[in-house]
C-alpha cells in the first residue's frame, strides 16, 4: 500500500508530507525535572514544569504548492530569522503556533537545472502568546 500523501500549511505556506512515520515526523513533549542531591540519600526529583513542545518533519515544496520552490524556502528562512511564530497545521488539525530553530534542504532539480522540488527538514518549537520574547 503505498503511504498516503499529507497536506499542511506553516503560517501562510502550504507543504506536502508523504508518508507521514517515525522517520519524517517527530513530536516531543518533556518536563523539567532537576534533581536535588540528599546527603546520605536518594536523590530528590523535584518537577519545576513543562519544556517546550518540539516536532521535526520533512515537508515537500513543489508545484502546485509553490511555482517557486526557492523563494518559499526563502521566505521559511525569513521566517525563522525573524523568530516570527507561525500556526502549523497538519490535515485537518490545528497543531498550534511555532517557530523554526532548524531547517536544512534537499533540492531536487529538473532537466533544465531549475529546482522543481525541495525537500526541507524542520525543527520547530512551539510558542505560546503568554510567554514570547522578541
Amino acid at each position: 500500500m503505498a503511504n498516503p500523501v499529507k497536506f499542511g500549511a506553516f503560517g501562510d505556506i502550504p507543504f506536502e508530507i508523504q508518508g507521514i512515520n517515525p522517520r519524517n515526523f517527530r513530536e516531543r513533549f518533556s518536563r523539567m525535572k532537576p534533581r536535588h542531591r540528599i546527603v546520605n540519600g536518594y536523590p530528590f526529583i523535584e518537577d519545576t514544569g513543562e519544556n517546550e513542545r518540539v516536532i521535526e518533519l520533512t515537508i515537500a515544496i513543489a508545484y502546485p504548492f509553490s511555482q517557486d520552490p526557492e523563494a518559499t524556502y526563502k521566505k521559511l528562512k525569513r521566517l525563522m530569522d525573524n523568530v516570527q511564530p507561525q500556526l502549523l497545521v497538519i490535515g485537518q488539525e490545528i497543531l498550534g503556533e511555532f517557530t523554526i530553530e532548524e531547517m536544512e534542504k534537499v533540492p531536487e532539480f529538473a532537466p533544465d537545472g531549475s529546482i522543481k522540488k525541495l525537500t526541507v527538514n524542520l525543527k520547530l518549537i512551539e510558542v505560546r502568546n503568554d510567554n514570547f520574547l522578541r
